[in-house]
């Protein structure tokens, strides 16, 4: 599994990183909305994990909602603070797999893994 991870933060990702990386993901990081445009040209993912601010002052939503423009297919999850109902708010329509919360865990990081993969596993059954 290819994993690209979007912030500007090291620290608070280090658990959800470790976890990851026991599980055989290859992970990649960036810190800001142009590279991950410019990374997702040149290379496929299976996730990109977006944090609510990045480097540059841009927002993670609307990292997701330029992301989503450049490849509709790509598989993304946010950071947010926002409960539940403002998140969805926030983020309807940009097909957001999961909100994370800031500095995610290996908790949130299994249940990732496991909803992106049930998503996989219903698109490789899919295809004829």
């Amino acid at each position: 599994m290819k994993l690209l991870i979007a912030s500007p933060e090291k620290e608070p990702w280090l658990e959800f990183e470790a976890w990851f990386k026991e599980n055989n993901a290859d992970i990649s990081r960036t810190d800001s909305c142009p590279s991950v445009l410019e990374k997702i040209k040149k290379e496929k993912f299976d996730l990109i994990i977006v944090d609510e601010t990045l480097s540059g002052g841009t927002d993670g939503l609307n990292c997701i909602r330029q992301l989503t423009m450049e490849d509709p297919f790509a598989n993304c999850a946010a950071i947010s603070g926002l409960s539940e109902k403002d998140f969805h708010e926030a983020s309807e329509g940009l097909g957001v797999l999961m909100c994370l919360p800031p500095n995610p865990g290996k908790d949130d990081a299994k249940k990732l893994f496991e909803h992106l993969a049930k998503i996989l596993d219903l698109i490789k059954g899919s295809v004829p």
